[in-house]
């Protein structure tokens, strides 16, 4: 009669013993997925930061068009969030003790907007410099020591760079393609590219090319553009050679990416893991992924070696 499905066919008697099952036959079928490692890579999706933008649009959405909130700061709550994160970043390790999972960070890219750049550094920069020690380390400094202007910032010491045990310093790059949505409230709406620069002497701005922000104010993007804009950064971000990379950024432009690159019932993701993977982010989250690219997209993998005749 016809096999029930999900059992295991007779053995066929002319192959070797076969060995003693070591997991039982299951109902499911093509439930894993297995693929090169060079066509992965493992992101550490991060929310920024509360922002004052936030603080005070959840309260009253009018105040998201503010130009008081132009390319918000953090409150002090985000700058908490960030010191929080980076707590936990420093205990975390794997399940032996053995290895930091900081250290397996290769790059830190984060949106060309200012209360990412501030999470980017809060969370994953350095210890924090005083002042004298900031101007006599220059080449250290991250970010540059801000001083406090009423319901705008909290003002904060400078940050120096992040040293791990594989990386000095941890590398940061700004990317246009990771910003928020692209509308018309001022907190999206970024400042030149040359006060970046001097208020982040240690994040990389090579890849945003405009020095002003020609975005902003020319559309307002549907989900159908935030997501092919999506499309576009993971094509740039699988074309890079780290395979473990931290990305800053924003809710909108976040989930965007969950809804496009998620997991779905034609994947046969279970309800709890399509639920777990398209939650709203929080201030601050951070969330690792692991981004698989069936088209074969991807670089060298260092540990692959072919056997056969290779190095006789």
């Amino acid at each position: 009669g016809e096999r029930q499905r999900g059992a295991r066919p007779p053995r066929d008697p002319t192959m070797s013993p076969a060995a003693p099952d070591l997991a039982p036959a299951g109902d499911e079928e093509h439930r894993f997925f297995l693929a090169p490692l060079r066509h992965t890579k493992t992101l550490y999706l991060i929310r920024h930061g509360e922002g004052y933008h936030n603080f005070f649009g959840e309260r009253d959405r009018e105040m998201y068009k503010s130009e008081k909130f132009f390319d918000a700061h953090l409150d002090p709550k985000g700058w908490a969030q960030c010191a929080a994160l980076r707590q936990h970043l420093e205990r975390a390790t794997t399940h032996d003790g053995a290895e930091s999972l900081l250290d397996r960070i290769e790059c830190v890219v984060v949106s060309p907007l200012m209360r990412a750049l501030e999470t980017a550094v809060g969370s994953l920069g350095g210890d924090h410099l005083a002042t004298e020690e900031a101007r006599s380390a220059e080449s250290r400094v991250m970010m540059r020591a801000t001083s406090e202007v009423e319901g705008i910032r909290p003002g904060h010491p400078a940050i120096a760079h992040r040293v791990t045990r594989t990386r000095a310093p941890l590398p940061f790059l700004a990317c246009e393609l990771c910003r928020e949505h692209i509308g018309l409230n001022p907190c999206d709406r970024r400042r030149k590219t040359s006060e970046y620069r001097a208020m982040f002497p240690g994040v990389d701005f090579s890849e945003v090319t405009e020095e002003d922000d020609v975005l902003w104010g020319t559309m307002n993007e549907d989900n159908a553009a935030m997501c092919a804009r999506a499309h576009r950064f993971m094509e740039w971000v699988m074309k890079r050679p780290e395979q473990h990379i931290a990305v800053v950024t924003h809710s909108a432009f976040m989930a965007a990416m969950l809804r496009e690159f998620g997991a779905t019932d034609q994947l046969g993701c279970a309800e709890e893991v399509q639920a777990e993977t398209r939650r709203w982010p929080n201030n601050c989250e951070m969330r690792p992924m692991v981004v698989v690219d069936p088209s074969g997209g991807g670089g060298v993998d260092p540990m692959f070696f072919a056997g056969g005749d290779t190095g006789l």
